[in-house]
C-alpha cells in the first residue's frame, strides 16, 4: 500500500487505535462533547470570504445557506452533513460546501437538522423533509449532497418521495454514505479500523443513539434496504481504504440493479471525512471538481414549471 500523506501505514493505524483508546477509555467522550468540540474547531476553518455565509430559519429550525455575494443563482444544493447522526453541522461543512459555491455558482443550503441522542429517530427524518419542501421550489435545478450519515438520512428522505418529486431532482451526490446499520452490515464485517478513527464500536453506539431501541432492519434505518425506482442519476464517492466503503459499493450495486445511472468515484488512499478540506487536502480538491462536472453534466437551465407545459 502506498503511503498517505507521506507517513507510514503504520503510523496511521497505531494513531487511530490510541485516539480512539483515549476518546473512549481514558476521556470518555460523549457525542455532546465531541459535538462541541468539532464545532468550536470548525471555526478556524470559516472557508473562503467571498462566499456569504448565514443563518435562517425555516421550518423553525436553522438553516445555513451560502452563495456567491454577488449573485442570485438558480441552482440548489440541499447538503445533509454527516456526522454518525449525533455531531456535525453546518459549520464543520462550511468549507466543502463553500468551496462547491465557488466552483458552480450554486447556492447551498446545510439543515441544522435535530441530533440524537435527544433527538432519535425518525426526528432528523422528519425535520430534514419538511426543510426539503420549502428548499426546492426556489431553483431551477435542484441537487442533493450528503455525506456519511447523511447518506443514510438523504437517501431515506428521498425514498419518502414521490416517483414525480425525485424526478424533479436532477442529481444525488453522496460521499462514504453510511447507509446500512445493521451490526451485521458489510462494513460492520470488515471494520476498517485502522483508517479510520472511528471503530465498529463507535458505529454500533452512534447506531444505538439514534435508533433508540428502533429496529435497524426498518427501510428508513438502513435505506440500502429500500427501493431506489425513479432516483436520480447519481455520484458516489468513496475511499478504498476507509471503514464505509462496504456501504458505498453496496448501495452502487443496487442502484445499478435497478438501472438507476450511477457515477462511480474511487480515492485510493484517502481517509473517511478527507472532502471536509478542500483548501488543505489534494483529494478534497479533486472531489470538489468531480462533484461540479457532475452537476454541469446534469443541471437544467430551462425553469421546471415551463418544463413541465
Amino acid at each position: 500500500m502506498k503511503p498517505l500523506w507521506n507517513l507510514p501505514p503504520k503510523f496511521i493505524s497505531t494513531t487511530h487505535s490510541l485516539g480512539r483508546f483515549l476518546r473512549r477509555d481514558i476521556v470518555g467522550l460523549t457525542p455532546v462533547q465531541i459535538r462541541l468540540a468539532l464545532d468550536s474547531l470548525s471555526r478556524l476553518y470559516p472557508g473562503p470570504a467571498d462566499v456569504h455565509f448565514a443563518y435562517e430559519m425555516i421550518q423553525e429550525q436553522q438553516v445555513a445557506r451560502l452563495r456567491l455575494k454577488r449573485d442570485q443563482p438558480k441552482q440548489g444544493v440541499f447538503f445533509v452533513h454527516g456526522g454518525g447522526f449525533a455531531f456535525g453541522s453546518a459549520r464543520t461543512h462550511r468549507a466543502i460546501a463553500s468551496a462547491l459555491t465557488k466552483e458552480t455558482g450554486c447556492e447551498v443550503w446545510i439543515p441544522e437538522y435535530p441530533l440524537a441522542p435527544e433527538h432519535p429517530f425518525p426526528e432528523a427524518l422528519n425535520t430534514l423533509e419538511a426543510m426539503w419542501r420549502e428548499f426546492k421550489s426556489q431553483y431551477d435545478s435542484v441537487f442533493v449532497l450528503a455525506d456519511s450519515a447523511g447518506g443514510s438520512l438523504a437517501v431515506a428522505v428521498m425514498q419518502r418521495l414521490s416517483r414525480e418529486e425525485r424526478h424533479e431532482i436532477q442529481g444525488l451526490m453522496l460521499l462514504s454514505p453510511w447507509v446500512d446499520l445493521r451490526s451485521n452490515s458489510m462494513s460492520s464485517r470488515a471494520d476498517s479500523n485502522a483508517w479510520s478513527p472511528f471503530g465498529r464500536l463507535d458505529m454500533l453506539e452512534y447506531a444505538t443513539h439514534y435508533l433508540a431501541g428502533a429496529d435497524p432492519k426498518q427501510i428508513e434505518a438502513s435505506p440500502l434496504l429500500g427501493s431506489f425506482e425513479s432516483f436520480p442519476p447519481t455520484l458516489i464517492e468513496t475511499s478504498a481504504m476507509e471503514y464505509l466503503h462496504p456501504d458505498a459499493y453496496a448501495l452502487k450495486e443496487r442502484l445499478l440493479a435497478e438501472e438507476i445511472e450511477v457515477c462511480w468515484r474511487e480515492e485510493e488512499n484517502a481517509l473517511h471525512g478527507w472532502q471536509l478540506f478542500p483548501d488543505i487536502l489534494p483529494e478534497a480538491k479533486r472531489s470538489v471538481e468531480a462533484m461540479s462536472q457532475f452537476m454541469n453534466e446534469k443541471r437544467v437551465d430551462v425553469p421546471r414549471h415551463q418544463m413541465r407545459g
